[in-house]
Formats: C-alpha cells, structure tokens, sequence
C-alpha cells in the first residue's frame, strides 16, 4: 500500500513538473511559456493579446482592446475605411461639411454672383463622397454652368475636400479643384472653394467664398 501511494505521489510530482516545463507527452522536448503564458498538457495556454507555441507573439489590438468602427486594426492602430476617421473610425470625415451656405462666387472674365445658397449633401450611393449643388450652376452662368450638383470628397483627418476633375452634366463642360471650411467659433464656419471649369477651348478659374447658415 506505501509503494503504490509513493508510486502515486511519485507520478504527481512528475506531471507537475513536466507541466510546469511545457513538456510534451514522455517528456518531450520543453517548450517555455512566455509572457505570462502556462503549460496545459504540453502546450501553451496563452494571455490575452499573445499567440505562438510558446506564446511569444504580440497581437497589439487584442492587448489594447482596440476596436475600429469603420476600419480594421494593425499594431495597435485603427486604419479607417473611406469616408471615416477618428482613433477609433467612427466619425465621418463628410459631417463638418454638411449644410446650407449663403455665397460670392467670382470667377475671372465672368460675371460675379452674391447672396445666394449652396448645398452640400451626403452622396447616399457612396459614404466618402458629397454632392455640392448650385456651384458653378447654369441659373448664375447660363451659358458656361452646371445643371447637375458636383461630387467631392472629403479629404480624412482635415477639414478639405477635393473636387476631382468631372463632368456633371455628361458633356464637354468640366470642373476640377478643393474647398476648406474654417470654424470661427461655435456659431461661424466659414467656406472656400478654388475651382476651374473647362469649356471647349475656354478655361475659366473661380473662387467661391461663404458662411454656414444651416446644417
């Protein structure tokens, strides 16, 4: 009876050890356990946020618990889907451009026009991308204007946008260029757009300035 209970205590002090070297089974060959991790029947049970056989690699975004709204995350950092920024991507980059503006709008050979409205507006086809009517319309310049609204796109992590070089209206007439709004206080945000327009052989360079008088 003392033998078999010493062969038992034996066999418990053997598997103790065995587990506490991460050793394989008939005492393999011993695999440490790092970064806080321990050996579970010959193989590492690792902490949050390590992965490896001997838990020797890091996942920064489990260790940190980051979460990315609207993006995926690398070495600890959010990177954000298109039309998205913020640490975590929640906040759309379009937002603090959307509202009703009363504008000047001048454009060099041209007439220049005053105290009227544009729009910008969420594109709903597209989450990076906004529709600004009345630029450039054809009310204000019957001849050389838009009848369609102009797409742009918000530019992440700054309060640009890029107007990239189309043709509203399907036609020859084209427009190209950027726009900022600055944020005076609480109560002011002021907009700026720099665009050219092509018509034919006819090119025609325009700025149009302005203040948000609704979102």
């Amino acid at each position: 009876m003392r033998v078999l209970f010493s062969i038992t205590i034996l066999f418990s002090l053997l598997s103790l050890a065995s587990c506490d070297e991460c050793r394989g089974l008939l005492g393999g060959e011993k695999v440490p356990c790092s970064n806080g991790g321990t050996c579970n029947d010959g193989s590492c049970d690792c902490l949050k946020g390590y992965f490896g056989a001997s838990c020797q690699d890091v996942d920064s975004c489990e260790l940190l618990d980051v979460v990315c709204v609207r993006g995926f995350c690398e070495t600890g950092n959010c990177f954000c889907d298109s039309g998205f920024e913020g640490e975590d991507c929640s906040f759309e980059s379009r937002k603090k451009f959307i509202g009703t503006y009363n504008v000047i709008e001048s454009c060099a050979n041209l007439d220049t026009t005053w105290n009227y409205n544009i729009t910008i507006e969420r594109n709903i086809l597209d989450g990076g991308t906004m529709n600004i009517g009345n630029l450039f319309s054809y009310d204000n310049f019957p001849i050389n204007g838009f009848f369609s609204k102009v797409e742009a796109v918000a530019d992440q992590g700054t309060e640009s946008f890029t107007i990239n070089n189309q043709k509203p209206d399907g036609g020859e007439k084209s427009i190209s260029g950027s726009g900022f709004i600055t944020i005076v206080d609480s109560a002011t945000t002021n907009i700026t757009i720099d665009y050219t327009t092509q018509n034919g052989n006819k090119s025609y360079n325009c700025q149009l300035t302005g203040v948000l008088i609704s979102q």
